[in-house]
């Protein structure tokens, strides 16, 4: 199966090309090719293919503004783990649990939560 956690395509073997991804999830790494360690670029990069950039949080859409490729847009947004707490988890690791947000929209989320305050200093 392909190792994208929210994916249960199996894996066509390739004799020239190795992957634990399926044909759709390799084809991504030409979006980001670091996807394979960052899975919610997978997210962002369906979104992008989806033609759907718009923040999740306050609607932001560049699309109406600017008459740049996708790709590039792509650029303004991050993607937010609704819970934090989950990250690096399987759980934590699904599109229910991930949001395409702006940058505006990003950093406020993050300061509100404390995401900027170490973690030994956050509960005492």
């Amino acid at each position: 199966m392909c190792k994208v956690t929210w994916c249960d395509t199996p894996i066509e073997e390739d004799a020239h090309y190795a992957t634990k991804y399926c044909k759709t999830h390799r084809q991504y790494k030409t979006y980001a090719a670091n996807a394979t360690v960052r899975p919610w670029l997978f997210y962002k990069i369906e979104r992008i293919i989806d033609n759907n950039l718009k923040c999740e949080c306050c609607g932001y859409d560049p699309t109406q503004y600017y008459d740049r490729d996708l790709k590039e847009l792509s650029g303004l947004f991050d993607i937010d783990h609704i819970n934090s707490n989950i990250k690096h988890t399987d759980e934590g690791e699904q599109p229910s649990n991930y949001q395409l947000v702006c940058k505006y929209c990003h950093l406020f989320k993050s300061i509100d939560e404390g995401d900027f305050i170490n973690k030994k200093y956050k509960n005492g």
